[in-house]
């Protein structure tokens, strides 16, 4: 009777959670998810070499200069390796900084500066092999979009939370369990251990404040640590997703979330999430990428620069959902790059007046023309647009209407997505300062056949 009744337990979620990375780290990998992860790989290098452009940028490298530590794994921007926890955490900022990576899975935006960068860091220090750090980038994504799922699925979630910092811990050490094969018991405490150290609070959206980047920096070196833990021999709740104080009753997620979990890993095939990630042409929030979009197309259009005094109103229609996401509905004044890469009104203003939405215009917060033009935005939403985001779309539309009578109008249906051509356009255009020619094309080769994990290692030429 005993016996019977213990082989009816129902097994908790870290458990099934660590049988499907097991699965991951041993059995076949689809060539489209193969091709997949090489896309997150390379445009996570690409995003973390332009992210050097960032104001935060010196202030990480000094902090990384503090705590270098044991010369483990590279960082960008340093000429010498420090350690691994380190390196994850500044390149995750770098990387995320000029992040464009996202999945159709709610909450699952910027996984990649999270998950490849502690990836890369154990990679270089534990020595990795190029297969390890391919089934490692899958396994990780799958966890970090199960994660964020289940927490949105309800609608009741609790959003003073940033479901980025949540779920970022838990993905980077599901990366690591997976390109180790870990044992079941160390890749539960290790996914438990990760749970207990999410983080990561919205009130930078208003405030201007810049942790919404160290929010990634911060879950993707404490992966590394819940990991290190684990294998030291720290155990830890195997019910801390579902428990009846765990992390779903904690964050508000409603009692369905745990159901969520469950059927995603239990019926999901093998690479689902990181087949679903897309990637946007401009490093500003996911829900200003259409509209921005639009905007520099319609500047593009003309033939002259649009004057600020020749605009008599602006018109966006977007989502109910886009408008109500903290700092995307902000017409100024910003204090901070960050949230001008959150607002709406400065995505398309900037895109207006500058005729491009790369890393130099975004930077443009105190562009007194974009700040006039901004004052003239109105945000609209529509039924349309509405019903068009329940189906996983992203449209928007924009209307600029001149002061002689002329009205510039644009719509689009979704986000503009990157192909996998353009993607890699872009890694060898923003890799080129340091590989350039020849050594750009290597460097995609390795990426795109997994030839080593030593990545960054051969990119700083050692």
């Amino acid at each position: 009777m005993g016996e019977s009744a213990a082989n009816c337990v129902t097994p908790s979620l870290l458990r099934l959670a660590a049988s499907r990375l097991k699965q991951i780290s041993q059995g076949e990998l689809s060539a489209e998810v193969r091709q997949k992860a090489s896309l997150c790989l390379i445009d996570f290098l690409g995003a973390a070499q332009i992210g050097l452009l960032n104001p935060l940028t010196t202030s990480i490298l000094d902090f990384s200069a503090l705590h270098a530590g044991k010369p483990e794994a590279y960082v960008f921007g340093r000429d010498s390796a420090i350690c691994a926890e380190t390196a994850a955490f500044a390149n995750s900022i770098l990387a995320h900084s000029a992040a464009r990576d996202d999945m159709h899975l709610e909450s699952c935006a910027h996984l990649g500066s999270m998950v490849v960068s502690a990836a890369l860091a154990l990679a270089q220090r534990d020595g990795w092999s190029g297969e390890q750090l391919l089934r490692g980038l899958v396994g990780g994504y799958e966890m970090g979009g199960f994660l964020g799922a289940a927490i949105r699925a309800s609608g009741t979630f609790n959003t003073h939370f940033r479901a980025s910092g949540l779920i970022g811990a838990f993905a980077a050490t599901a990366a690591a369990a997976t390109a180790t094969s870990a044992d079941e018991e160390t890749a539960i405490s290790a996914l438990s251990l990760a749970v207990n150290m999410a983080a990561g609070i919205n009130e930078w959206a208003w405030a201007g404040g810049r942790e919404i980047f160290i929010h990634n920096g911060i879950a993707s070196r404490a992966g590394i640590t819940s990991f290190d833990l684990a294998r030291s021999g720290i155990k830890a709740s195997d019910t801390v997703l579902e428990g009846k104080d765990g992390f779903f009753k904690a964050l508000s997620a409603g009692d369905g979330a745990a159901n969520v979990f469950k059927g995603l890993v239990e019926t999901s095939p093998v690479g689902m999430c990181i087949l679903q990630v897309r990637f946007k042409p401009a490093a500003c929030c996911n829900f200003a990428q259409t509209s921005s979009s639009i905007a520099v197309n319609i500047s593009r259009a003309r033939s002259r620069a649009l004057d600020v005094d020749d605009v008599d109103a602006v018109k966006i229609t977007v989502t109910t959902t886009a408008i109500a996401y903290p700092g995307c509905d902000n017409a100024g004044p910003l204090e901070s790059p960050s949230q001008g890469k959150l607002s709406i009104q400065f995505g398309v203003c900037t895109a207006l007046m500058h005729k491009s939405l790369d890393e130099e215009s975004l930077m443009s917060i105190h562009d007194p023309k974009v700040a006039a033009l901004m004052k003239k935005c109105t945000l609209l939403t529509s039924p349309e647009n509405d019903a068009s985001y329940a189906k996983g779309l992203q449209p928007a539309n924009v209307e600029v209407a001149l002061k002689d009578g002329t009205v510039l109008r644009e719509s689009a249906p979704d986000v503009p997505w990157l192909d996998g051509p353009e993607v890699t356009a872009r890694f060898l255009q923003e890799i080129a300062p340091m590989a350039p020619g020849q050594k750009g094309e290597r460097m995609l080769k390795l990426c795109q056949k997994f030839q080593s994990a030593d990545i960054i290692k051969k990119l700083f030429g050692s």
